[in-house]
């Protein structure tokens, strides 16, 4: 084996462990989000039976800091993309993702284009490729690289500029775990830990409400 066939075994075997550790980095957010819609939820039903409790007056306190709290729990602006999926401007890819997953999406679209099977027995596999393709799709748009690369790592589609497409997946990464970090520091996430300690609980809306209104009971 040369020195650049050696070299390039390496940065093959360095993108297949992104990939890997990319898509951790995916499921720990799905789960954390997974968590947080019904924790966010129950977080709200917890607040008010603890204010009603204590007589805290919630509706003066909202309307005090109606700024302040738009501030803090603002409206999230979206766009619709190319292929209409509703997407929000945190997740439009930059110029240099758009630039490097492009190239492997028209691969994508080459081997499983629907209309590539369009005179083809609608097969298991043939059927399999075309929902591979949507959810291909669909990721791309979302720019969710973990599940396009995992997609075409399926279907032997790989990149053809691996040090660019590694660096990028490494600030993924740190982006997805700065987001994960930032979650688990969300009230709702901090009440969802305590379980079942009452005591816990109490402790983490007192310090909501000192917080974001600078109330203390």
């Amino acid at each position: 084996m040369t020195g650049t066939n050696y070299s390039m075994s390496l940065v093959v075997k360095r993108y297949k462990k992104l990939v890997k550790e990319l898509l951790f980095a995916y499921s720990e957010l799905e789960y954390v989000e997974e968590v947080l819609k019904d924790a966010h939820v129950d977080f709200e039903k917890y607040y008010q039976d603890f204010c009603k409790n204590n007589n805290v007056p919630i509706e003066q306190l909202n309307k005090d800091n109606a700024a302040k709290l738009k501030k803090i729990y603002p409206e999230k602006q979206t766009m619709t993309d190319e292929e209409g999926i509703v997407v929000s401007e945190e997740q439009k890819p930059t110029k240099e993702e758009h630039k490097v997953f492009q190239r492997m999406y028209r691969i994508v679209a080459k081997k499983l284009h629907p209309d590539k099977f369009s005179n083809q027995e609608q097969t298991p596999e043939v059927l399999e490729k075309v929902e591979a393709f949507k959810q291909a799709t669909g990721s791309y748009n979302k720019k969710n690289w973990a599940k396009f690369l995992d997609i075409c790592e399926k279907y032997d589609i790989l990149p053809t500029r691996y040090e660019k497409i590694n660096s990028l997946i490494r600030s993924e990464i740190t982006e997805l775990d700065k987001k994960v970090n930032n979650m688990k520091l969300s009230f709702s996430w901090r009440l969802y830990e305590c379980e079942e300690d009452n005591s816990c609980k109490e402790n983490v809306i007192k310090n909501f409400l000192y917080q974001i209104f600078r109330y203390k009971i």
